[in-house]
């Protein structure tokens, strides 16, 4: 640890009480011009000179610890004392109560003794300072935030730290299977089925359950995220790529449902297509987040997806038809995202749980044919649970070429059906010009069978 000489420390926290004292000074000043004219008389403002008397103190304070405890003790005191009533003055003069000015002069303080002491590394002190002097100087860019924060939205992030940090590090990680369950070999018994066989299924692991669900709902969170700070500052585009994170199923929806009554059919239909790359990208988190060699694996696959859909939508963009008319009403309505709560998460836990047990159960029974179309009836719904179900599986009941012809027909499945939706809920215009581009997708993604 660097040892400093007594005049050198002293300087050092000199200079650095000088610096808090002018970020305190500037803000007094920034806040209101004419603070010393209204309050001089009140209470005198602490600046430049205060701080660094402060810090100067706590260092010759900290120096005189080991020959003088008696008078490092007094000094400790004494400065207590003049902190508190400086708070009550404060407080009954000019009806101040905050603390935030309070808490920096103790922190200088400190900063002070531990230059003194060399509790810490110099380094290490002189971060302290610059983290006190940014955080100082946030508040009011910390007040906008704040104000800017909805109920729902705490709500939601208080919800997600009980599924991420409450509940998901003391779950079981133990996978319990079929004959766990009591009474079941009798039931199975009188059916005649072979019981030994489907006691090997593994029906749930709770701490993988509960971490997939932690996962999806992050992503979930991240999407709205990216909606309320991306999403409203730039144009209906970006707005409706980063709903494709929260749900490209409901964004496709509200294009389509806009195309009834917009001529701006082209720019509608590249939004869509848009909300189904952010959907792609998503994918890619998944697997890379569960299985690693599978990822390697659907590499060629998920470049296929992605790159044919950003080709799709600039030929769209580039299209002359319809107008050009202002689209900040969609922009607004596909920002009316709903943030997660814990009851979808537990709604897409059992989801995940059920396809993961019939898929398990046709695979077992009914080989790779039967999972592939348990897997493309659970597309229906979305691809989330059926991703996830697979990265479990691939590279203990499936082989990574299995999993590549999977993850092709649940995305087909899953484009297929908004594209159903799109002709139920907007336009033929927009549904079939859709309908052409998520083809285009699929069509390109069997490329990635080709070696």
């Amino acid at each position: 640890m660097l040892e400093l000489a007594g005049p050198i420390k002293l300087l050092l926290s000199l200079l650095i009480g000088a610096a808090i004292g002018l970020e305190r000074e500037s803000y007094e000043n920034f806040r209101n011009p004419d603070f010393d004219k209204s309050h001089k008389d009140k209470q005198g403002s602490l600046g430049v000179r205060t701080f660094s008397l402060i810090t100067t103190l706590g260092t010759l304070a900290g120096l005189m610890r080991t020959d003088f405890p008696d008078l490092f003790i007094t000094i400790n005191m004494v400065f207590l004392v003049l902190l508190v009533a400086y708070y009550i003055t404060g407080s009954i003069l000019i009806k101040d109560n905050g603390i935030t000015t309070e808490m920096a002069i103790i922190f200088s303080y400190l900063i002070g003794i531990f230059i003194a002491l060399n509790i810490f590394p110099i380094q290490l002190v002189l971060a302290i300072a610059v983290i006190l002097i940014l955080i100082l100087s946030q508040k009011n860019t910390v007040r906008q935030w704040i104000t800017g924060i909805k109920q729902a939205e705490l709500t939601a992030f208080i919800s997600y730290a009980i599924i991420a940090l409450v509940i998901l590090p003391f779950l079981p990680n133990v996978f319990y299977r079929l004959k766990d369950l009591p009474g079941l070999t009798s039931v199975l018994g009188s059916y005649g089925l072979d019981s030994n066989q489907i006691f090997m299924i593994e029906l749930v692991n709770p701490y993988k359950l509960w971490f997939i669900v932690a996962l999806i709902t992050g992503l979930d969170l991240t999407g709205y995220l990216l909606s309320r700070t991306l999403g409203q500052k730039k144009g209906w585009l970006l707005t409706s790529f980063v709903g494709g994170f929260v749900s490209s199923t409901s964004t496709t929806i509200s294009l389509a449902q806009k195309s009834q009554k917009s001529s701006a059919t082209n720019k509608l239909v590249a939004g869509a297509i848009l909300a189904n790359l952010a959907s792609f990208f998503q994918l890619f988190v998944l697997i890379a987040s569960t299985n690693g060699p599978l990822l390697v694996a659907s590499s060629r696959l998920l470049f296929i997806l992605i790159l044919t859909s950003v080709l799709s939508t600039i030929f769209f963009l580039k299209q002359n038809g319809g107008s050009s008319e202002n689209l900040n009403e969609t922009k607004e309505k596909l920002q009316q995202t709903q943030i997660f709560s814990l009851a979808p998460a537990l709604r897409f836990a059992v989801i995940y749980l059920l396809v993961g047990v019939f898929a398990k159960i046709a695979l077992t029974f009914f080989g790779e044919g039967g999972f592939y179309i348990t897997s493309g009836i659970a597309a229906l719904t979305g691809i989330d649970a059926v991703i996830l179900n697979l990265s479990a599986l691939v590279g203990k009941s499936l082989s990574l070429s299995a999993g590549i012809y999977t993850i092709i027909l649940i995305n087909a499945v899953n484009l297929t059906s908004k594209c159903v939706y799109s002709f139920l809920q907007g336009k033929r215009e927009f549904a079939w010009r859709f309908s052409a581009a998520m083809l285009f997708i699929i069509v390109s993604s069997l490329f990635a069978l080709w070696s």
